[in-house]
């Protein structure tokens, strides 16, 4: 009977609704893997984490784990934004060099980041990793082969060790969640299913990226927030509206499915 079903156009609505409703339950699973996160350190205890004499001092701090860096108005929250970022302390100098506070740092047992992209200026040390790099005054990045007048160190949190397991668990219930949805779908179900996973294209698509990108990244750098794709710009919108139809279609497809089935 099953079979019989498995028309070639509901494979293809069930494949694409799994993978849909898979990233939404991985970026779900990854929230709740960064729940557990711990506080960040004080000005205070952040300073004494880099280490002495290095002139630095704390200019800009985000001690949520992850949020709008900016305050989020009515609109933000409707539309979403592009400055959903992970919580960190920022610190300038400008009487220490990078390669001074990278020394400094791996003198303390901090271990230097296996990523080749940052050059040897990132490193970590057990829920914390700090980031190196040139700067101006204003503690905003020195293009490549720009001038720095500074140096600025960003502390922040290293990803929590259920992030992953519950990104896993997650991915795999969405896929399931996602397949059964797909297949049952039919009718007005089927068009309501298929205008919320049109909706969520971009959300998924994005999201699924990072989620590939993030398999290869070495153990000791923490990806960004893997649900941040569906907070952006314009996406969060699209997400929203398309999570209720897909929301809406579940019950829809039920009513397919007991119609069919009393056919």
């Amino acid at each position: 009977m099953i079979a019989s079903r498995a028309t070639p156009a509901r494979v293809i609505t069930a494949i694409v609704t799994a993978f849909t409703v898979a990233a939404v339950g991985a970026a779900l699973g990854a929230w709740a893997g960064w729940r557990g996160a711990p506080a960040l350190p004080s000005d205070q205890a952040a300073l004494s984490l880099i280490g002495p004499n290095t002139g630095l001092r704390v200019v800009e701090r985000h001690d949520a784990a992850f949020a709008y860096e900016h305050p989020a108005g009515p609109l933000t929250w409707i539309i979403g934004d592009d400055d959903y970022n992970g919580g960190s302390v920022f610190m300038i100098t400008t009487t220490a060099t990078v390669e001074a506070i990278t020394a400094g740092l791996a003198a303390q047992d901090w271990h230097k980041s296996d990523n080749p992209d940052y050059g040897g200026s990132a490193l970590s040390r057990a829920d914390l990793w700090v980031n190196v790099y040139p700067a101006h005054a204003t503690a905003r990045p020195s293009p490549p082969g720009g001038p720095a007048e500074a140096v600025a160190v960003e502390l922040a949190r290293s990803q929590p060790a259920p992030v992953w397991p519950f990104t896993a668990a997650g991915y795999a219930l969405g896929l399931a969640a996602g397949a059964l949805l797909g297949f049952a779908a039919r009718r007005l179900s089927l068009f309501v299913l298929a205008a919320g996973l049109l909706l969520m294209l971009p959300g998924t698509v994005l999201t699924t990226g990072d989620l590939v990108a993030a398999l290869t990244l070495p153990a000791d750098v923490s990806p960004p927030a893997l649900w941040g794709d569906y907070l952006f710009f314009g996406v969060r919108a699209l997400t929203t509206v398309g999570l209720l139809l897909l929301a809406a279609a579940i019950p829809l497809s039920y009513r397919d499915v007991r119609r069919g089935r009393g056919a």
